[in-house]
C-alpha cells in the first residue's frame, strides 16, 4: 500500500510538472540598462502557475539578458509567480513580447504564453 501511495504521489507530481517548462539559466548582467514603461495592463500566464498582472504605467528596466530574451525587473511593481513554489519573479521580454519568467533565487526561466505588449521607451535619467 505505501509502495502504491508513493507511486501515485510521483505520478501525480510529473504530470503537474510536465505542462511548466522549466529552465536553468545563464543570466548575464547588462551594462546598458534600457528603460519602458508598459502603456496598458498586460496578464502572462505560465503553466500551472496563476495569472501575473502587469500594471499600465509601471515603469521596466533591463538588468540582463538570458537565450530566451531581455531580462526586465519592475521598478513600481512586484511580480510573483505563484507555481509550486512563490517567487519574485522578472519578466523576460523577445521583440515586444513576454516569454516567460526570470527566477533570479532559482536562476531559471520559466516559459509562459506569449504576451505582447504595448511599450514607450524612456531615456535613462538619474532617477531610476
Amino acid at each position: 500500500m505505501k509502495k502504491t501511495c508513493c507511486l501515485i504521489f510521483i505520478m501525480l507530481m510529473t504530470s503537474c510538472s510536465a505542462n511548466q517548462i522549466i529552465l536553468q539559466s545563464q543570466f548575464v548582467p547588462s551594462d546598458a540598462s534600457l528603460l519602458f514603461k508598459l502603456q496598458e495592463n498586460v496578464t502572462v500566464k505560465a503553466a500551472n502557475a496563476r495569472p501575473s498582472i502587469l500594471n499600465a504605467g509601471t515603469h521596466w528596466m533591463q538588468v540582463g539578458f538570458i537565450d530566451q530574451g531581455n531580462v526586465y525587473k519592475a521598478k513600481d511593481q512586484i511580480v510573483i509567480v505563484n507555481s509550486f513554489n512563490v517567487h519574485e519573479g522578472y519578466i523576460v521580454v523577445n521583440d515586444s513580447v513576454v516569454v516567460g519568467y526570470y527566477l533570479p533565487v532559482e536562476n531559471t526561466f520559466i516559459e509562459s504564453k506569449p504576451t505582447q505588449i504595448n511599450i514607450q521607451k524612456l531615456e535613462l535619467s538619474n532617477e531610476y
